[in-house]
């Protein structure tokens, strides 16, 4: 049996690496969140079981760890350019190594700032809830609810970090490592970009989804049943907007493809600008498909389960039946994700199908 020595002691040195500054950042997080959330005192809500604040604290850290995990692949892509370099050095090694951990600590501080901003956002521009108050006193639906958006953002953005953070991976070595630029510019906005639009579109696409379901369960006032800490309302309109974040994430494919294309091209005003509104259109296209699928298929499973009113059983705060709907709803979402990513790929121009539907080359 042969053993790779330099596979081996790159992996090692990943674990080592992942395990460190993956205790590290989430140390860090819970206490900056704590320092951040001056209302409310954590560590004694805890010791309360307060288990509205634990499950806002986890999934905010956990939301952090998911975005941090877009880091490794850019990080072990630039250890590994260095590690298989001919001509690699233990400083070079040091180097990628120092270059790595860069690499994890904006992640973090990426992640921390987006999911902040976006938490507040959200609780701005819901005015009908004191969303921090109501988790300060216990109420665990409210806190699932926000759980989900944070949980549901996470998800979208590791894409769009991914690319930002792909622009500091270093290349293979060919010559002086330390000579090569630390970032790649062009990778780099288009990073930044990516992230930009995907904020703005996924807390907004939250928002109105969740007003949208209030609106069409005319037997249920989301908003009073919220108050009250009715988990199983929280369940049910959580797992359905999850269920369409997971659907729009599909879109994130195509749309960016859209945008990369704008960007490559001899870049013009116009052209970028077209290339965001369609961005944004795929996002749109995504959401209602999305709402108008999961709707159907949740109304489809309620008229073939005649013996049970699932809406007034949820109203009455049977989270049993809320379970049972909100596994329905996810799991539509992932066998119509496919469909969604061949729908949507349609719409971008592709040498190998022909122009699409969208073609930026229309406009120059």
């Amino acid at each position: 049996m042969v053993i790779n020595i330099q596979l081996v002691l790159q992996g090692l040195i990943e674990i080592g690496l992942s395990f460190l500054t993956g205790l590290l950042i989430f140390f860090i997080s819970f206490k900056v969140f704590t320092v951040l959330t001056r209302d409310i005192d954590e560590l004694a809500e805890l010791k309360k079981n307060n288990s509205a604040i634990a499950i806002l604290v986890a999934s905010f850290i956990f939301g952090i760890m998911l975005l941090v995990k877009a880091a490794i692949g850019p990080a072990m892509d630039t250890l590994g350019n260095t590690m298989n370099a001919q001509n690699a050095s233990i400083s070079m090694v040091g180097f990628a190594i120092i270059r790595v951990a860069v690499i994890y600590i904006i992640a973090s501080v990426f992640a921390f700032i987006i999911l902040w901003f976006s938490m507040k956002l959200f609780m701005i521009l819901t005015t009908e809830i004191d969303e921090m108050e109501e988790i300060k006193n216990n109420n665990s639906a409210i806190s699932i609810v926000i759980a989900v958006l944070i949980i549901s953002l996470a998800i979208i953005l590791s894409h769009p970090l991914t690319t930002l953070l792909n622009g500091m991976v270093a290349p293979p070595l060919v010559s002086e490592s330390l000579r090569q630029p630390f970032v790649n510019m062009d990778v780099l906005l288009e990073g930044l970009i990516e992230l930009g639009i995907s904020i703005i579109a996924a807390i907004f696409i939250f928002f109105f989804a969740f007003k949208v379901f209030s609106v069409l369960t005319k037997k249920i006032d989301e908003i009073e049943e919220l108050k009250s800490n009715n988990i199983a309302i929280a369940i049910l309109v959580s797992a359905f907007i999850f269920a369409m974040m997971l659907l729009i994430k599909a879109a994130l494919v195509p749309a960016y493809d859209t945008l990369q294309y704008a960007l490559t091209e001899d870049v013009q005003l116009k052209i970028f600008l077209f290339a965001v509104l369609q961005v944004a259109l795929f996002f749109i296209i995504s959401a209602v498909f999305s709402f108008i699928m999961l709707w159907l298929a949740m109304k489809a499973f309620m008229l073939l389960t005649t013996k049970l009113d699932e809406m007034a059983e949820i109203k009455n705060k049977n989270i049993a039946v809320s379970i049972i709907i909100a596994v329905l709803l996810i799991s539509a979402s992932l066998l119509l994700e496919h469909g969604m990513i061949a729908f949507l790929s349609g719409l971008v121009k592709a040498p190998e199908i022909g122009k699409g539907l969208l073609d930026l080359s229309n406009i120059r």
